[in-house]
């Protein structure tokens, strides 16, 4: 039987075409996807700036959709089930697994990257990586999950909490989830980005967004104990490291290929503290993120700009492309 499929043919060439219905395998689910979030790991692809292993290749791993099928051995979800997806699916036996480090797993396997992506009729996931969601959610914050959890794994790492105040750079999709996560923990967050239209956005959830120019004295005088960077470019990067405050810590989500640099002299002599944040903790991160959306203490849905038709692929991606929208949905 087959389905329709978003087909990455090229770099920068995306349309639907056909490809065979999957099957739910022994601890799997077949799903009917019905809403999915094209991300920035999404456009890195169909832009060029990552390879495929081969062509065509199909994108897309946010997804919110309903349950068609069980595999053998599943009894943890049911047909019909609504459900999203934790997309990177960790071996749980190497020794980054057993520490608790899953999400640096060298052989976690991820849909849209080193498996078939979600950007079709119908996917299959692993039970144990499927995670029910009520029907109270809206189909935008269920699709908005996924991003999310990025951004609180990285809010989770730096231990910031009431009162602290951070500093932000870059306000895309994950950068404002991140300042929507941070502020709803009573924490101050310092937003810096050059689109005045996210930036705004940032606004919006609370965030605070002085113009300065020189901003290591701003984020001194403002206490500003961990600085984010989302913005995958080197530059910035280079700018958090030269501005961080004495004593704190940068956490750079951004993946930039390009060589940063830094003083290590200022690092050793001030305490400074420079970590990578990627993905979440598998199940930890994501239970929480469900919870939390679940409760309604978060919306996700909010960075949401555009939704096209499954149908309209090709223009969803120009779009997304383009560097205005904060998060582009598709409806399936």
């Amino acid at each position: 039987m087959k389905m329709k499929t978003a087909l990455l043919r090229s770099v920068g060439d995306i349309g639907i075409g056909e490809t065979a219905k999957p099957v739910a395998g022994a601890g799997e689910v077949l799903i009917r996807p019905t809403f999915a979030g094209i991300c920035g790991s999404d456009l890195s692809l169909f832009l060029g700036h990552r390879a495929v292993a081969s062509f065509p290749h199909v994108l897309g791993h946010e997804i919110v959709g309903r349950v068609e099928a069980l595999g053998e051995g599943v009894t943890t979800l049911s047909v019909g089930q609504r459900v999203v997806v934790e997309p990177n699916y960790t071996c749980g036996v190497c020794r980054f697994c057993r520490s608790g480090r899953g999400n640096i797993c060298q052989d976690k396997r991820s849909p849209g990257v080193t498996l078939p992506g979600f950007f079709s009729e119908f996917c299959v996931a692993p039970a144990e990586f499927t995670w029910p969601v009520g029907e109270d959610i809206s189909d935008a914050d269920a699709a908005t999950i996924e991003p999310l959890a990025v951004a609180f794994h990285a809010l989770k790492m730096s231990g910031a909490g009431l009162g602290d105040t951070v500093a932000l750079i870059g306000c895309g999709a994950i950068g404002l989830l991140l300042a929507h996560a941070a502020i709803a923990e009573g924490v101050r967050v310092i937003a810096h980005e050059t689109n005045a239209e996210k930036l705004a956005m940032a606004r919006g959830f609370g965030a605070v967004t002085p113009a300065s120019n020189d901003l290591a004295t701003l984020w001194k005088t403002e206490g500003v104990t961990a600085v984010f960077d989302t913005t995958g470019v080197s530059a910035t990067v280079d700018l958090a490291l030269a501005a961080a405050p004495r004593g704190s810590e940068i956490f750079l989500l951004g993946l930039s290929t390009n060589n940063a640099s830094f003083v290590p002299l200022r690092f050793v002599r001030e305490g400074l503290k420079l970590f990578g944040s990627i993905i979440y903790d598998h199940p930890a991160d994501f239970s929480k993120v469900v919870s939390l959306v679940q409760r309604g203490v978060l919306k996700p849905s909010r960075i949401v700009t555009d939704t096209l038709p499954f149908d309209g692929i090709d223009r969803a991606f120009a779009l997304a492309s383009s560097g205005g929208p904060a998060k582009v949905l598709v409806k399936m």
